[in-house]
């Protein structure tokens, strides 16, 4: 309401000042045409023609009179058309709006409503039933790949560990094949040191094999008395090897403590050769 009586108000200011432009320049014209009115035309002057041109005399020049235009008469300037003033419209009593009382549903309405309840709930138990079974797929796919996991992991540590044990036995076999090639060495050098200190008699037939049990001290002394384990069917070999033994103190060892006491008590074989 408050717009309608501005732009009522707006429209009446442009009509009163469309007004006063319309008389003002009514009056301008009004105005203009009495000043072109006070300025006539000259009259016309008349001359006469004389045979005898009479002696010049004084001639008084009268000037006709000028004739008198009655101005019109001055048209009264319209009064200003003045606006009623505006009216403050008085605004319409509100109607209260009526209260509308709920519709009792009927049976098939609540019916209804039932019925897309339990199809809610059906559908949102079907999407918690998928879900969990989403979820114990994707439990079961996580326990196979730690299960396959864990089993590949155990057959990296079991061939680990066999590779482990086979390097440890050959490091074991070439020990105790070092160990062996280094007996063999030594117990090459006390029979061939036996050799040389024995004396084998005359008429000793050759090929007879001596076979004794040696104890051997640290220092490769000889701890009597040296044991026969199989005669070479000739005493006088036999005892000319024992005696040789005996000869051949200290027996060479070698440095090492424990290859040492691997001669604590030595198996010799000894052959006669000629």
């Amino acid at each position: 309401m408050p717009e309608t009586i501005d732009h009522e108000r707006g429209v009446r200011l442009w009509a009163w000042i469309l007004a006063l432009l319309v008389h003002a320049l009514f009056v301008a014209v009004l105005v203009f045409g009495v000043s072109w009115q006070r300025h006539p035309e000259p009259a016309p002057m008349m001359a006469e023609l004389w045979s005898d041109i009479p002696k010049p005399a004084t001639v008084t020049e009268v000037t006709p009179p000028q004739p008198v235009t009655p101005e019109p008469p001055a048209q009264p300037v319209p009064a200003p058309v003045l606006a009623p003033p505006p009216v403050a419209s008085t605004p319409a009593p509100r109607s209260e709006p009526k209260p509308v009382l709920p519709a009792t549903p009927s049976a098939a309405d609540i019916a209804l409503k039932k019925k897309k309840e339990k199809a809610v709930q059906e559908a949102k138990r079907q999407a918690d039933q998928k879900q969990r079974e989403k979820m114990l797929a994707e439990q079961l796919r996580q326990e196979r790949q730690d299960a396959l996991k864990e089993e590949r992991n155990d057959a990296k540590m079991r061939a680990d560990a066999e590779v482990r044990h086979r390097q440890a036995e050959q490091l074991a076999q070439n020990a105790r094949a070092a160990q062996a090639a280094a007996v063999d060495r030594y117990k090459l050098a006390i029979i061939n040191k036996i050799r040389g200190n024995t004396e084998v008699p005359e008429g000793v037939p050759a090929g007879l094999t001596l076979e004794v049990d040696v104890t051997i001290l640290p220092d490769g002394g000889v701890l009597e008395p040296v044991r026969i384990v199989k005669s070479s069917g000739d005493p006088r070999y036999d005892q000319a090897v024992l005696r040789g033994i005996l000869r051949s103190q200290p027996l060479p060892l070698p440095s090492d403590v424990a290859l040492r006491q691997l001669f604590r008590v030595t198996h010799l074989q000894l052959h006669h050769e000629k």
